[in-house]
């Protein structure tokens, strides 16, 4: 399409859209992240090339206008490095110097203390932004030479501060980098907040794992990178492209629409390129519109995220889910903060769903009609039921919108899980035992029905008499000639009806296949029959089970003719008066803005005053490498 023709369209467009309702408050806009980095002495074994320090210098970069953030380091002693405030041009400035202050002088590994002062200014006010705590560690709580000090302070996390974050509405992402982390503590975290649990065999992961953690807090928005192109339209005051560079790759360079190309040593004055160890960072201010395209390594990890009003939003996506739950999911575009449900412009907007899995990607329809997971027809919000029938340890849902002068998109990281995991072990004693565990992070203990069984050659079944030893654990004796079979009847955390079995399970050296040797434990063979279809605990009387398929098309016969003829000839007459409308403008100053799509309202860049104070950071800097190279 020609760029007069997208023009026109851009101007027919800014006449048909409508601000609509305010905007949708299931949650804040922006986020407020905290980020705590351990610089115990053993990071000089797990990260000996520093690599924390480019990895929070890119986080750094990434945060959008909005958003909220602070950085505290931690050993025996919590520092705060960066102030927590309002991330402006300023604030980044500081959090860009401070990370040089990032070493591994410290003894012992003081959880508890460094959470503590994290949290310390959420204590006792109303959340204004989606609250997020970002912990790394390689170790294990560890507060002194005391073990049993260290383990109440472990307790104390868990029992008291837990709680008080949850009663927030904070989530804490966690990442372990070692083998020797206290790994249960760190998934427990994120799970009963509702965070991101990521563990790392080596430091070289970290700054993905960065990206991965800032894309679940701060919810960016961002336009789609396809075979290193990306599109630009005139409602972006901002565009940051990140690419993820191996040691041995050329210098990447950026070509604009008007094709002028350029690098790090040759960049314009309206971009900041930062180079660093492992990846460029480079921020275009009021760039061109149209399409913009990348001379560099392709990566599935490098991303465009922009600053703009025009924004795409999504409801709440948890971290994970239970195999056969029912996620409802919403999506809908908003100007300046209040939600677009004109039909007429959105009848020009393709809202679409995808996820990506180890086992491929498979398109999710979205729908504005009513039907299969939407709630009201034409509002502006598109919906619909997410079920995943196969357990997967990462999938990304991918939500995007599309028009002729516009891109978004939105990115999601869920894990789908087994409600339950079933075993059979030895205990302590060598007796054989069936064991149960109930995931508490997807499911409903209250109401929660198990069942387990063992099963003759003849098909006879013998009940087990199952012991709750903790909740949502379940601990039986077995006769270890037979085989074990359970069931589980529930509701999940989001409200799912479900209803799964599980077994064959063998007795360790009784598998009915070649094992093995001395295979200490036998896991739960997968669920003898598919989940019976599912329906939401909270849905409406008469809705259509939560089965994803797309919505056909209905045939209204020829009802379409009178309105498709009336609604032709208004378009016609406002076309042309955009051509009228446009060449007067052309006239005047030579080209049409594109902003000419967000009608007359205005754009506002908030700016915001430096944080009060100065760095708190108690480590002194060391000679590590790593030092960033930037260029403005």
């Amino acid at each position: 399409m020609g760029r007069a023709l997208r023009t026109l369209l851009a101007i027919l467009t800014a006449w048909l859209m409508v601000i609509g309702a305010p905007t949708w408050a299931a949650e804040p806009d922006n986020a407020d992240i905290r980020v705590l980095i351990d610089i115990s002495g053993s990071m000089k074994q797990n990260d000996p090339q520093n690599l924390r320090r480019p990895a929070l210098r890119m986080l750094v970069g990434l945060l959008q206008p909005g958003t909220e953030a602070g950085v505290w380091t931690f050993a025996k002693y919590a520092a705060e490095l960066v102030q927590p405030g309002p991330v402006d041009e300023a604030w980044k400035r500081k959090a860009l110097a401070a990370s040089e202050k990032i070493n591994s002088p410290g003894m012992f590994t003081n959880i508890e203390r460094v959470m503590q002062r994290a949290i310390r200014q959420w204590e006792g006010s109303k959340p204004t932004h989606r609250r997020n705590l970002l912990l790394l560690t390689d170790g294990v709580v560890d507060i002194s030479k005391n073990k049993a000090e260290s383990a109440a302070s472990r307790r104390r996390i868990l029992e008291q501060l837990v709680p008080q974050i949850r009663a927030m509405d904070a989530k804490i992402h966690t990442i372990a980098l070692s083998a020797r982390a206290d790994h249960d503590l760190l998934e427990q975290l994120a799970r009963e907040t509702g965070g991101w649990y990521q563990q790392i065999e080596t430091a070289d992961e970290l700054q993905r794992v960065f990206l991965r953690l800032f894309e679940q807090a701060g919810k960016p928005t961002g336009v789609p990178l396809k075979n290193n192109k990306f599109q630009v339209d005139n409602t972006i005051r901002e565009a940051t492209v990140l690419l993820f560079r191996s040691p041995d790759a050329e210098p990447p360079r950026l070509t604009s629409p008007t094709g002028k190309s350029f690098g790090r040593d040759d960049a314009p004055v309206y971009v900041t390129w930062h180079q660093d160890t492992g990846y460029d960072l480079i921020t275009v201010r009021d760039p061109e519109s149209g399409e913009w395209s990348l001379t560099a390594e392709i990566d599935p990890d490098n991303r465009v995220m922009v600053v703009t009003d025009l924004k795409l939003r999504v409801s709440e996506v948890p971290a994970r889910i239970a195999v056969g739950d029912t996620l409802p999911v919403t999506a809908f575009l908003t100007n300046d903060g209040h939600l677009i449900t004109r039909r007429a412009f959105l009848d020009l907007v393709e809202m679409r769903a995808e996820t990506v899995s180890d086992i491929g990607l498979a398109p999710q329809p979205l729908n504005d009609k009513g039907q299969k997971g939407d709630v009201k027809s034409g509002d502006g919000r598109y919906s619909m039921k997410f079920t995943e029938r196969q357990p997967h340890a990462e999938l990304d849902l991918i939500v995007a919108a599309e028009s002729a002068t516009f891109l978004r998109e939105q990115r999601h990281v869920l894990s789908v899980l087994e409600p339950a995991k079933v075993r059979v072990v030895k205990d302590d004693g060598g007796a054989v035992v069936a064991e149960m565990h109930v995931d508490r992070a997807v499911m409903r203990l209250d109401g929660a029905q198990v069942t387990l069984w063992q099963q003759t050659a003849a098909g006879e079944k013998q009940a087990i008499q199952a012991v709750s030893e903790d909740a949502g654990a379940y601990r039986a004796p077995i006769d270890p000639s037979l085989p074990v079979f359970a069931r589980l009847v529930g509701v999940s955390r989001l409200g799912t009806h479900l209803d799964h079995e599980y077994g064959p399970i063998y007795a360790p050296g009784t598998e009915p296949v070649a094992v093995v040797a001395e295979q200490p434990v036998t896991e739960a063979a997968p669920a003898l029959k598919e989940p019976a279809p599912t329906e939401s605990a909270t849905e409406e009387k008469g809705e259509s089970p939560p089965v994803v398929e797309e919505a056909p098309v209905e045939d209204e016969g020829t009802d379409w003719v009178v309105p498709t003829v009336i609604f032709g000839g208004v378009n016609v007459l406002l076309l042309l008066g955009g051509v009228a409308f446009w060449l007067i403008r052309r006239k005047r100053r030579g080209a049409v803005d594109d902003l000419d799509l967000l009608g007359d309202e205005p754009i506002q860049v908030a700016e915001s005053e430096a944080p009060a104070g100065a760095e708190a950071g108690e480590t002194a800097p060391d000679a590590d490498s790593g030092d960033a190279a930037e260029k403005t």
